[in-house]
């Protein structure tokens, strides 16, 4: 073995060493926040109290979830959940037959038609307008505000459309010759062929709706269609006195609207990620 092979051997574990650490570091970064999340929630009043992070138990208690379960926040949380949902559907349901549509070479004006789109990834038409479209079209203070405007993801449908450029013609065209149209292509032949970039951009849709803050504090005035990620910014930042004007809102009951907000992705994610990695990946490096 020349000197040249054991210098290399020798950075190569170093290097090695080092990423190690540097994931470890970062995997502990990751977790250490989340367990002090769980272990808090858990935690009873008197554990809590001027000890705000918490890394070992003291105690097991299941009040605090009691005490979110009952009291207004879980209206927030279903408003959280009915934008998911619905805007999820919605963005599906858009942007699969608009990627379908792109990423046919046969499309007319379909350059014309991607510049548009890309376009929108690169210059935003500002809060001034968006608010003055929002308003003209009057979905202010309805939940319809939080969903419509950004019922399309650009980034998504250019996904979509890289993957589905990627399916052989030769199906499509076989599928037309047994007598399909375009929706019976899509349908029979692209959408079951799509099922790993469907499941990837449904993740990407959601986990973006379930998000949404901007929207709800710009359009929403009215403080029962609150969504959970307001009320938890109110929660954690304000001094908010109380869950039903009794009793003071402890860390462990914050913790606990915390971890109720992570179900639904939580939930989720173990269902499509056996499509996400494979989706996204053939969907970004397609052309």
């Amino acid at each position: 073995m020349s000197t040249k092979t054991i210098k290399e051997s020798a950075g190569r574990k170093v290097f090695n060493v080092c990423n190690i650490i540097f994931l470890a570091l970062v995997v502990i970064s990751i977790v250490i926040p989340i367990w002090n999340v769980l272990i808090t929630s858990f935690a009873m009043d008197k554990d809590v109290v001027g000890n705000d992070y918490l890394l070992v138990p003291h105690s097991f208690t299941l009040e605090n979830y009691y005490r979110v379960l009952h009291s207004g926040y879980m209206q927030a949380f279903r408003n959280s959940l009915f934008v998911a949902v619905v805007g999820t559907a919605l963005s599906i349901v858009i942007s699969i037959p608009l990627g379908f549509a792109l990423s046919r070479k046969n499309l007319v004006g379909r350059k014309f038609l991607m510049g548009m789109l890309t376009f929108t990834l690169v210059f935003d038409v500002g809060i001034m307008p968006f608010y003055v479209v929002v308003r003209s079209l009057h979905m202010i203070n309805k939940m319809a505000a939080i969903i419509v405007p950004v019922a399309v993801s650009t980034f998504n449908v250019i996904i979509i459309k890289n993957y589905m450029s990627a399916i052989p013609e030769s199906l499509i065209e076989s599928a037309r010759l047994d007598g399909c149209n375009d929706y019976g292509v899509l349908l029979r032949i692209v959408l079951p062929l799509s099922v790993s970039i469907i499941a990837a951009v449904t993740l990407f849709y959601f986990v973006n709706y379930w998000n949404r803050y901007f929207e709800v504090i710009m359009f929403i005035n009215d403080s029962r269609k609150y969504t959970l990620q307001v009320v938890l910014r109110s929660l954690m930042f304000e001094a908010d006195d109380s869950l039903g004007g009794e009793h003071y809102v402890y860390s462990n009951t914050k913790m606990a609207v915390m971890v109720l907000g992570m179900v639904p992705v939580l939930v989720i994610y173990p269902f499509i990620q056996k499509h996400f990695v494979s989706g996204l990946m053939i969907g970004s490096v397609k052309g």
